[in-house]
């Protein structure tokens, strides 16, 4: 009798623990505290990097391949490259969004999600991305060539901050 009551006891505090909850579009568990990085430094970010390992809604044919996060007052202008498919040449969005900077690497778009630096490197080299939602994230790096144990790092950083990693996409080798 102990053992059966026992045994109810656990089915009914496991039905009690909260569910993933993931916003319709995202990829991100939202019941887990997202987190941005002290490290972050506004001239040290600023510049080109590479996208490693991406979430997108977009096409396949269709991939975010570079960022250039160029300095203004305030903020950076957020230039993107976008790889048509893997044998094209890369092609420059149009649009280039002002982001505000906010504390701890928090980008603020005029319009959409804020993207926040959940962690850097300490000498600035890989970044890992992501907004509260969970709609966009990504691993950044400055050239296309990634240490293992830095890719490592982004990685469990994301899923530390709620990311279901296994939606990761490869963007460059």
């Amino acid at each position: 009798m102990k053992t059966w009551l026992g045994a109810l006891v656990l089915m009914g505090l496991a039905a009690c623990e909260p569910k993933p909850a993931f916003v319709a579009d995202g990829f991100r568990d939202t019941n887990v505290v997202i987190t941005s990085s002290t490290r972050f430094d506004f001239m040290r970010f600023a510049g080109d990097w590479m996208v490693i390992e991406s979430f997108e809604q977009t096409p396949r044919e269709v991939t975010v391949s570079r960022l250039t996060f160029k300095p203004e007052a305030g903020g950076y202008r957020y230039i993107s490259k976008a790889a048509i498919s893997p044998l094209a040449a890369d092609a420059e969005g149009g649009d280039w969004p002002f982001l505000t900077v906010g504390q701890f690497g928090r980008l603020s778009p005029e319009v959409g999600d804020p993207v926040w630096v959940i962690w850097v490197d300490e000498d600035h080299r890989t970044a890992a991305l992501g907004t509260p939602s969970g709609r966009f994230g990504m691993i950044v790096n400055r050239t296309k060539s990634l240490r293992p144990d830095r890719l490592k790092a982004a990685r469990e950083i994301l899923a530390f901050n709620g990311y279901d990693i296994t939606k990761l996409r490869k963007v460059s080798p």
